[in-house]
């Protein structure tokens, strides 16, 4: 799935906005990285407290065992390895969900990239809609709502994220461990808010409503 929406903002990184806590060398900055993660946790927690709005009526319903989603640099090098072909479409890497974001825009800003491709794919509850049985069906997902089903599905909690600079364009896209859209499963298990973040190491962030896994 991906998707192609309106840019009207273009801004330049300097040298310095360059990091990598993934020791990667790839170009990908740290923050444009922080923001990826941090639009998916954001997104999911709206989703966990009733507060997504659905284009079929209402909002999603509540989650309740909705995940935080953390970071992977060995997702990231996967997802590089397909953004820096520079084509428009998926990879053909199995085992991971994926979406991606292209704009016209050259050299759009990492971080905007982030924040709008991220936003777009959440969108599309809210402008085609899935319904309150929450689950994937041929039906659902032929609405065009892959990417934002993939952005919220439960089992999948470990996230990679690029940014690609390319002639006349700039491509992103996040990887997802593990893959979720599955047809015919249930997007997330609904419920009240962890209320099914029982487990050993789990802990839940009621203030977000968002289950994760002590280290």
């Amino acid at each position: 799935m991906f998707t192609f929406p309106a840019v009207v903002f273009l801004a330049f990184l300097s040298a310095a906005a360059y990091g990598d806590i993934c020791n990667l060398n790839n170009g990908m900055t740290d923050e444009a990285r922080k923001t990826f993660l941090r639009m998916h946790n954001k997104f999911r927690s709206l989703v966990a407290r009733g507060k997504a709005v659905d284009k079929l009526g209402g909002f999603a319903p509540k989650a309740a065992k909705m995940m935080k989603m953390g970071y992977s640099c060995d997702v990231e090098k996967s997802m590089m390895s397909w953004l820096d072909q520079c084509q428009w479409g998926h990879s053909s890497i199995e085992n991971v969900g994926e979406n991606i974001y292209m704009t016209t825009k050259t050299k759009e800003n990492m971080t905007v990239s982030a924040i709008k491709s991220t936003t777009a794919w959440f969108d599309e509850l809210k402008d085609k809609g899935v319904g309150q049985a929450n689950i994937l069906t041929d039906a659902v997902f032929g609405r065009g709502v892959g990417h934002y089903t993939q952005m919220v599905w439960q089992s999948s909690t470990k996230l990679g994220c690029g940014v690609k600079w390319c002639n006349h364009m700039t491509f992103a896209g996040c990887q997802y461990v593990k893959q979720g859209n599955w047809f015919d499963e249930a997007i997330y298990e609904k419920g009240e808010p962890c209320s099914k973040c029982k487990c050993p190491k789990c802990k839940c962030d009621v203030k977000v409503g968002l289950c994760s896994i002590r280290k």
